[in-house]
């Protein structure tokens, strides 16, 4: 792993700014993770970000995350907790996706996503609901079931 200046022309990294790695994350190798232009770089607790990823500066990585190999997270970007970033897939800098979301490999997501949708292809559109991610969590069973029915509105709304 590397920590590296921001792969952004003409930018320095904060020099009071952070990299914050969670406990229990496991990081592979050839993984480039930028410093913050502005306060911090943070990947939470038990991530799995597995080798040849990049994640860019002043990102936000929630707990439980898994970056597949050739993941490219551009900068400022926010990823929720549970979610997985497939194989070669890449995130556009300032996105948000929510929790219990899938990127799948090869994709190209730009935009803002919602708990629990699936996304795929280039550009990236919302697929299916993350059904077994969502059961798989520890939230109560009506937790479960408004986040299946809000990511099955979304996406009926968004595909229309």
């Amino acid at each position: 792993m590397l920590i590296t200046e921001p792969d952004w022309n003409g930018k320095e990294s904060n020099p009071n700014g952070k990299v914050t790695i969670g406990e229990g994350t496991v990081i592979r190798e050839y993984t480039t993770i930028n410093r913050p232009v502005e306060s911090e770089t943070y990947i939470g607790n038990n991530c799995y970000i597995m080798s040849h990823c990049f994640v860019g500066h002043d990102c936000h990585i929630g707990d439980n995350v898994q970056l597949n190999p050739g993941s490219m997270i551009a900068g400022f970007v926010k990823i929720g907790e549970r979610t997985q970033i497939g194989m070669n897939a890449s995130v556009h800098q300032f996105s948000k996706i929510g929790r219990f979301c899938m990127i799948g490999a090869g994709s190209f997501f730009k935009g803002e996503s919602p708990d629990g949708v699936t996304w795929g292809g280039v550009p990236a559109r919302p697929l299916k609901v993350n059904e077994i991610g969502i059961n798989k969590s520890e939230l109560s069973d009506s937790e479960k079931r408004r986040l299946i029915n809000e990511a099955r509105r979304y996406i009926s709304n968004h595909n229309h």
